[in-house]
């Protein structure tokens, strides 16, 4: 039996390749490369499946399962201006820059954030 023969006796089903995948479905696929020890290319060309579709589920899905964490540093209010300028500083170094936005904006801004994060 060769490598990749024992590499596909012990492989669980993978998602259907000619659909979108879930997020679960992507994780099943990303674990299997993982545990094949394979590249990326390699595993595709073996499972006859996309290396790009692979390696955009990889750069988005973190390879613990947790999600990506947002966090907000403290900020203190010195005025109570109507509008002010904001500067919101994502992790991935993403600067969304306003030149004026109410309290009730950065809070819907901050909120999507949070919710798509």
């Amino acid at each position: 039996m060769t490598a990749g023969e024992a590499r596909c006796m012990r492989n669980t089903v993978l998602p259907d390749l000619s659909a979108e995948w879930s997020e679960n479905e992507a994780r099943l696929a990303l674990d299997e490369w993982r545990r094949s020890g394979q590249t990326i290319a390699a595993f595709a060309r073996e499972h006859d499946m996309s290396a790009p579709r692979l390696y955009w589920w990889r750069k988005r899905l973190p390879k613990d399962g947790a999600a990506p964490m947002l966090s907000l540093v403290p900020a203190k209010i010195i005025a109570q201006p109507e509008m002010a300028a904001v500067v919101i500083r994502l992790p991935s170094g993403v600067a969304i820059e306003m030149a004026s936005a109410s309290p009730r904006e950065i809070a819907a801004i901050v909120s999507e954030l949070e919710r798509s994060s």
